[in-house]
């Protein structure tokens, strides 16, 4: 393991202490006999065969080792009686942009190993609140699955809260100047609040599962604690739906305000439209290539014409406005 594109960091504590580095002999430390929890954090560990090669000793189910490196697959759960399968992905909402990144749990009685593609917030916080936190160092190592649970959960509000200010800047412009632009942004965080929604009922199934069902490898008291995190993935789920609708909206309005402008302009063209037709009749009456038309040797023909053509010009401005429709 010492020349490979990945890393494992160990941690193994228990009430009295925790120490934390990294390691090159994961098997060894794995089925080593030292007291309390024992969490191996493999960082970059994407390839089939290595992992293969890394856990040969555990003989893990090949449906694993695929889940694992599958990037798309949704947030799951699988009890495999000796072990616990939970994936489940974290999330970033940077420039304008979802980012999502998988995190995979193999939970046993007294070690968890996580899988991560890179350095993440919600990991870094975990190892300082198990140096700090004594109460968490007396627990089992499905505690531990929790607290990071809980900090990924923390972490969909953050993404959110992101999303939630993207969503009041598109509304103010909506107000003051709705573009093709505008159009496109809408668009596309609408259709990243419908993925993280996907992705939030994948969630909810897996912290539901795991706070109700039963399991060898999950105390009755740290269900209570999944329970909670079960609550608040349900209620980021109902914020997902509110700015979806507020989107929807917003598209509604924007369609609707760039109608009302269309509206206008066929509106002002309906009516020099309108005025011209009674003035191309005469033109047209008139330019007739008839030799005996009426008034066509008239001396005042010309400025006759004009007048008329004043007169109801007037006229139909009157009538127009009038009848309210300028």
């Amino acid at each position: 393991m010492a020349n490979c594109d990945y890393k494992v960091l160990y941690t193994q504590y228990n009430s009295q202490k925790c120490e934390s580095k990294e390691i090159t002999d994961f098997e060894e430390k794995f089925f080593s006999d030292e007291d309390g929890v024992k969490w191996f954090d493999f960082i970059g560990l994407k390839d089939e065969i290595s992992i293969e090669e890394v856990f040969k000793g555990l003989h893990l189910h090949k449906l694993v080792l695929k889940d694992i490196i599958n990037e798309s697959q949704k947030p799951k759960m699988v009890d495999y009686e000796d072990y616990l399968f939970v994936k489940v992905k974290t999330t970033d909402f940077i420039k304008s942009e979802l980012l999502t990144q998988p995190v995979s749990f193999i939970l046993f009685k007294d070690k968890l190993i996580t899988f991560r593609e890179s350095e993440l917030e919600a990991f870094t916080d975990i190892y300082s609140t198990i140096e700090d936190l004594t109460s968490l160092r007396k627990n089992g190592s499905d505690d531990l699955l929790y607290y990071i649970l809980d900090l990924i959960v923390d972490g969909y509000f953050v993404t959110i809260e992101k999303m939630e200010e993207e969503i009041e800047n598109l509304e103010d412009n909506l107000l003051s100047n709705p573009s093709k632009d505008f159009l496109n942004r809408v668009y596309s965080i609408k259709r990243q609040l419908i993925y993280m929604r996907t992705l939030l009922y994948h969630m909810r199934n897996v912290t539901g599962s795991l706070s109700r069902d039963e399991f060898d490898v999950i105390d009755e008291h740290t269900r209570y604690y999944l329970a909670d995190v079960n609550d608040q993935v349900v209620q980021i789920v109902d914020l997902v739906e509110a700015y979806r609708d507020i989107c929807s909206n917003m598209l509604e309005t924007y369609l609707s305000s760039i109608g009302n402008k269309t509206n206008d302009v066929m509106k002002v063209l309906t009516i020099f439209s309108a005025i011209f037709i009674p003035l191309t009749f005469l033109a047209g009456v008139y330019g007739m290539n008839f030799k005996f038309i009426p008034e066509i040797h008239w001396r005042y023909g010309y400025l006759g014409f004009w007048i008329i053509s004043l007169l109801l010009i007037v006229f139909m401005i009157r009538f127009f406005k009038k009848k309210g429709w300028m």
